[in-house]
């Protein structure tokens, strides 16, 4: 929508608190409250070509856009109208920019905020003019890759505003600092001001600029994952758009409002909302609602649906101007017909082929590089579907280097990950290799601002970044098998290092952040007694890397499905519950200790290995690696077990002369969860055991929590109360008396006392009663969410709901193990909990204590 990326992508209001009714007076009010509006007079001329390029910039005609504004540009200066000058010359280098003419951008903002600062006196009219070459120069900043320069650029656009008086235009830079906040990796900072924006955008009159300007904070919400906030701003834009009967805000707040039910995996109300748009609009917002219902449609499979569409998308297409969107439009339209060509072989491939030269032939008659590197590119990839790879090649490489040269760093990653397939299925390792590589780098240099990236090429994590991750992987793993011993380790220690970061994308994309300030951390600093064992769940084996101190990286290699393998890893979760044979479970278990552990079994016992940690890849993050079965004991019986991301997340140990705990829970039924009886006695228990406070039932919120932690320095945080992990962030919580605490919310909560002084970070994050959302094979990532936001060394959980009685326990002999040991681990002083259990005839089923999992730093 041209709505959304003049607002959000296009530098947000950049453009368009400026521009608003400018057609031959540009009326721009000194405040929403004062009726005396200031006016910039543009007559003649012109004038007209200002408004001409204002026209031709929001259908997307960048080029035309910036030969009026050149000539308004050259008319100004030459009556001597420094003003109308300035403002000119901020256009153009706004259409510079989006033309990806960095150098011509750079030297016209410059020139416009040279000419505005010359003026005396500073009146509320170059103050506006100004706040607008601002908000410009920051979105060219950001661009650049100088997110600290726009967020100050954008900080003055703000006083600029304010000088002006205009509250709209300052509210607007205001929206634009959270986008270089989030880009700076000052998230808490940005959540806060879009809080505070949500509150002040709604204190304004009724507009169709609050309208625009709430839908496009839904947008930013929604794009950093915040979709209840997301969905409370659009309902605000929708119901303002509707008091002010502004159809055309009421229809594109729908569309965002079905993009958020998409992202929210709501897709029948997605679909709803889509329908609606493109049965009362015109236009390009008319087929985008069409291509979003064909792509959701296409995504489900419902072929018959999505076949029906054909006809009216065909026909929208034909009705709308040549633009970037159409444009834009049309190679998005031969991709759902890609995908659909794959379910439906009636799918003509020479109708997709005829669709994306027309746009690359339209993008070149408009100049725009970005669009014809977009169209090129979507080419190489129908020729790769139709296995025609010399044609694939090429046309990638023509998309590539056009990406490349307008430093579109987002295309320049879709197409290199594209031109790596190419090269591989041309029996190219090496060269394919080297451009796996380079993917990795721009997608790790992109981790900040994949937020920001053209929502018509967004990138889909699960389709666009994970599997560049694997499929390295896969390449290196496939190369190590035949290398010699020292480009064997070469690669192999290539392929542990892609691993570790594809677990920090994952939990990346998991917040919707670039949150994980790391560094690499060898074992060996670790624990010389401890071996890392990697797995990789590949179509057709399971490759396990063993990584021990001191010794080379070994490969195992277990030649067995990825189907079989989640089939069996699935009968094994459903064995663990004890109404299954003990059998069957007994039996599913070592299949899998045969496939993970068994292989390096040898090497283990060789260098007296005492604790195993698990990099997990896949389903097998769902199993208590504890619980396997080796055909005499189970793993716990031999090894302590610990879980992690990564090991470049690991903290070192810290040293502690007593346990300080603050225990928290709730006993009682609670907002719709039943009662844990046993919670009571839990934490009393380990209050007797350390050093503790309680907080129980009424006494269990989350400003009594923040209270205790900014008073006291505990190293231990133990919650006893209901909690869920899930893939999705905003379903990851933990239950207090008075609420929520959400995971994104978890390090405001917990680090409430980052800056008191003799502040010491937590050790230990216990959730004794959480559990894994039901159905949901990716859960897991909520558990290491919290282990993250938690800011603690170490966290244990359980990947299930285990009854109150065992987990009472359980905890309560950890705690004495911890305790009454100064000098043990907390892998190990779990693990004899464990077995605690074990050896309990009541408790002796993995059911009780094998969910209890370790994540982090087990020391």
């Amino acid at each position: 929508m041209k709505s959304l990326r003049f607002y959000l992508i296009l530098g947000l209001v950049t453009f368009f608190f400026v521009t608003a009714g400018v057609p031959a007076v540009a009326r721009l009010a000194a405040s929403p409250n004062d009726p005396t509006p200031i006016e910039i007079e543009q007559n003649g001329p012109a004038a007209n070509l200002i408004d001409r390029g204002r026209r031709a910039y929001e259908a997307g005609e960048f080029s035309r856009a910036a030969e009026f504004w050149q000539t308004a540009a050259q008319t100004y200066r030459d009556r001597g109208d420094r003003i109308q000058y300035a403002l000119s010359a901020a256009y153009l280098s706004l259409a510079y920019q989006d033309l990806g003419r960095w150098d011509e951008a750079r030297d016209e903002i410059d020139l416009s905020l040279n000419v505005l600062e010359e003026i005396s006196p500073q009146t509320a009219e170059v103050s506006l003019v100004m706040g607008m070459a601002l908000n410009t120069k920051g979105r060219l900043l950001l661009d650049l890759g100088q997110a600290t320069e726009a967020l100050a650029a954008w900080q003055q656009a703000e006083a600029a505003y304010e000088r002006a008086d205009n509250e709209l235009g300052r509210l607007g830079s205001l929206l634009n600092q959270t986008q270089a906040l989030e880009n700076l990796g000052q998230y808490q900072r940005a959540q806060l001001l879009l809080e505070d924006l949500a509150t002040q955008f709604i204190e304004l009159p009724d507009s169709a600029l609050k309208a625009e300007a709430l839908r496009n904070l839904g947008v930013t919400l929604q794009a950093i994952g915040n979709l209840d906030r997301s969905q409370a701003a659009l309902e605000q834009s929708l119901a303002v758009a509707r008091s002010i009967g502004a159809t055309n805000e009421i229809l594109a707040t729908q569309f965002a409002f079905g993009n958020t039910a998409r992202d929210g995996g709501d897709f029948a109300l997605a679909l709803s909302a889509y329908q609606q748009v493109a049965d009362a609009s015109k236009g390009i917002l008319h087929l985008e609602a069409l291509l979003n219902q064909l792509s959701l449609l296409v995504e489900l499979e419902r072929v018959r649906d999505a076949s029906a569409l054909l006809p009216a998308i065909r026909e929208a297409l034909d009705n709308v101007s040549v633009n970037r969107s159409s444009i834009y439009a049309r190679v998005n339209f031969a991709k759902s017909l890609q995908a659909l060509h794959v379910l439906d072989s009636q799918v003509n491939p020479r109708e997709i082929a005829e669709l994306l030269s027309q746009a690359v032939r339209q993008a070149r008659d408009l100049n725009d590089v970005r669009a014809e590197s977009y169209g090129l590119g979507q080419l190489g990839a129908l020729y790769e579907n139709q296995t025609q790879w010399n044609d694939a090649q090429r046309l990638t490489e023509q998309a590539l280097s056009l990406a490349q040269g307008i430093d579109s760093f987002d295309l320049v990653a879709r197409w290199e990950w594209q031109l790596a397939r190419v090269l591989v299925q041309q029996n190219q390792a090496a060269e394919a290799i080297d451009v796996y590589r380079h993917t990795i780098d721009v997608l790790q240099d992109l981790r900040k601002d994949l937020v920001a990236i053209d929502p018509d090429v967004q990138f889909s994590y699960r389709k666009s970044v994970e599997p560049v991750y694997r499929e390295f992987v896969q390449l290196l793993l496939s190369e190590a098998e035949n290398a010699d011993s020292s480009r064997e380790q070469l690669l192999l220690r290539e392929a542990r290092e892609t691993l570790e970061a594809l677990q920090l994308a994952e939990l990346d994309n998991f917040f919707r952040e670039a949150c994980l300030d790391v560094r690499p951390v060898s074992i060996d600093e670790i624990d010389d007694r401890a071996a890392v064992i990697y797995s990789v769940m590949l179509d057709d084996r399971l490759d396990v890397i063993l990584s021990i101190s001191g010794e080379p990286l070994r490969l195992y290699q277990s030649f067995v499905s990825q189907a079989e393998l989640e089939q069996n890893l699935d009968l094994l979760l459903q064995s663990l519950n004890p109404a299954y044979a003990n059998e069957y479970r007994l039996q599913y278990s070592e299949r899998v200790y045969d496939w993970v552990i068994r292989p390096a079994e040898e090497a283990l016992q060789q260098n007296n290995i005492e604790t195993l940690v698990f990099v997990l890849d896949g389903m097998l993050r769902n199993v208590p690696m504890s619980s396997l079965y080796d055909g005499q004991q189970y793993l716990v019986e031999k090894y302590n077990v610990a879980l992690t991301q990564s090991l470049q997340l690991l903290e070192t140990r810290s040293q502690t002369d007593r346990l300080t705990v603050i225990a928290g829970g709730l006993s009682e039924e609670r907002q719709g969860f039943p009662a844990i009886p046993e919670v009571e006695t839990e934490v009393n228990l380990i209050s007797e055991e350390t050093a503790s406070a309680v907080l129980l039932n009424e006494g269990f919120t989350r400003e009594a929590l923040i209270q205790q932690l900014q008073k006291n320095n505990f190293e231990i945080v133990h919650l006893a109360t209901h909690g869920q992990f899930s893939s999705n962030a905003e379903d990851t919580f933990l239950l207090t008396w008075d609420g929520r605490i959400n995971v994104k919310d978890l390090d405001r909560v917990l680090q409430t006392s980052t800056y008191r002084r003799n502040y010491k970070p937590l050790d230990l994050l216990v959730l004794s009663a959480c559990q894994s959302a039901a159905g949901d094979d990716r859960a897991t990532l909520g558990l290491a969410g919290f282990a993250l936001r938690s800011g603690a060394r170490s966290t244990i959980a359980t990947l299930w709901s285990v009854q109150d009685k065992p987990t009472s326990v359980l905890m309560v002999e950890f705690y004495r193990q911890l305790n009454r040991n100064p000098n043990i681990s907390k892998a190990e002083a779990l693990r004899q909990a464990q077995l605690d259990l074990l050896r309990n005839s009541d408790y002796n089923h993995p059911a009780f204590w094998s969910p209890f999992v370790l994540v982090g730093n087990w020391l």
